[in-house]
């Protein structure tokens, strides 16, 4: 769904793809107000100029990089063109993604392109029915 900021809210519309569960899921941790956390995925679709070794070493503190979101309008200030995990703060894992592009709140799966497996923070997911993240069946919100 697409974000808009009018009179500090966050209205939405459909979009024509979308995974509904994905979508769900977001919008209930969103409408319970639980603290949620967004953390850079590093990869080089993410940081095409940083090398390879560099990123390597810093996937080890890839969950201190949490970036806390406590409302839906959080999400808009998340960086332009980089694709993270959005989770609970509490949790450990999450397969769900999110991103911003052109100023749209985009939530999607991973899918590993060599692989064509459904990824989360931690690893490869038991089932393959997450969307691919490069922007194939991305859910703006």
């Amino acid at each position: 769904m697409t974000p808009t900021t009018s009179n500090n809210t966050l209205a939405s519309q459909p979009l024509a793809h979308y995974d509904p569960q994905v979508a769900q899921r977001v919008h209930g941790w969103l409408a319970s107000g639980q603290p949620l956390a967004w953390i850079p995925i590093l990869s080089q679709d993410n940081f095409p100029d940083t090398p390879h070794e560099t990123l390597q070493s810093a996937r080890r503190h890839q969950a201190a990089m949490r970036w806390p979101i406590h409302q839906p309008e959080d999400l808009l200030d998340l960086p332009e063109g980089v694709t993270g995990w959005l989770l609970p703060a509490d949790a450990e894992d999450t397969d769900v993604a999110c991103g911003v592009w052109g100023g749209e709140v985009y939530i999607l799966g991973v899918t590993d392109r060599r692989t064509g497996r459904a990824q989360t923070l931690l690893g490869e997911r038991g089932d393959a029915a997450t969307d691919r993240c490069d922007n194939e069946g991305q859910s703006p919100v």
